[in-house]
């Protein structure tokens, strides 16, 4: 399989093969030695790094000491529930467990950055993804529903549309039209997100595919709208350094992604896994049946 090949997964079995062989050996030393809890200087550091972190100072002696106390404690109850078994069946642990787990392989996963040419290739295998999307120039005329009511409001738009057809307001002209709008009357090289934004979604989809000159009448969540297209610039793939950023974000979420599976994949082996799925079947009769009544 290709993808056993890849460096970052090559790197990922050899961590966790790692990571399976210290849980056994940490499992029987614990064995060995269950009663006995120890601080020895390297915790303690750690302790007194992380109070240092936290208050960007170092700990008192007797903040210390308490630190360390209280650690004593956290380990003397954790092992008490352990072997009452407090951990099992547990839904809030397991889940936690779960995640350390997924850590664990989108840490080793992400401990080198990826090579540019996976980059570029994941780029080049995604690319309908980034297209940088069109651009529209566009400037209105906008009709207040509440003042004028909805019919009467689209009537003067229509009749105004012919007007602007065979005339070419200026941009003072145009402000003396239709009713007085909160927002600007012309707007340059936005993209449909950008108009959604100040317009709403509706308004944007209506004028995205829109050729030059006046359309309307187009709704709003302000009222209704004469449009001129002015200018527009087709959506068109992008060039790598454009969108380099992006693209290496998405290809390391990926690469945390084939991490998780391939560590699950991996850990399966040692596991005999029974599903009944005839258990899976008949539940889910059930719950259309349900449903229909």
């Amino acid at each position: 399989m290709k993808w056993l090949r890849e460096p970052f997964v090559q790197f990922l079995l050899v961590g966790a093969v790692l990571a399976l062989a210290w849980s056994a050996l940490s499992g029987r030393l614990a064995d060995d030695d269950a009663n006995r809890i120890e601080m020895d200087a390297q915790e303690i550091e750690l302790l007194a790094a992380n109070w240092e972190r936290q208050w960007q100072r170092p700990p008192t002696e007797e903040e210390l000491r308490g630190l360390v106390d209280a650690r004593v404690r956290e380990e003397i109850l954790y092992r008490t529930a352990q072997s009452m078994g407090l951990d099992l069946n547990d839904v809030v642990v397991r889940r936690r467990m779960v995640q350390k787990m997924e850590l664990l392989s989108q840490d080793l996963a992400t401990i080198t950055d990826p090579p540019e040419t996976e980059v570029r290739t994941y780029f080049a295998e995604n690319r309908d993804r980034y297209l940088v999307p069109p651009q529209i120039s566009f400037r209105h005329v906008y009709f207040n529903l509440d003042q004028r009511g909805y019919e009467q409001a689209e009537a003067d738009a229509r009749a105004l549309l012919a007007e602007l057809r065979t005339t070419e307001p200026d941009e003072v002209e145009l402000a003396t039209l239709g009713d007085r709008f909160m927002l600007a009357s012309a707007y340059r090289m936005r993209t449909p997100e950008e108009i959604a934004r100040e317009f709403g979604s509706r308004f944007a989809e209506a004028i995205v595919g829109l050729e030059r000159g006046w359309h309307g009448p187009i709704g709003s969540g302000y009222g209704t709208h004469l449009v001129e297209v002015t200018e527009r610039v087709e959506a068109r793939p992008p060039e790598f350094e454009e969108v380099r950023e992006r693209v290496s974000a998405d290809y390391s979420r990926v690469r945390r992604e084939r991490a998780n599976e391939l560590l699950v994949e991996t850990l399966s082996a040692e596991y005999e896994i029974s599903i009944d799925s005839a258990a899976i079947h008949n539940r889910s009769l059930e719950a259309l049946r349900e449903a229909a009544e």
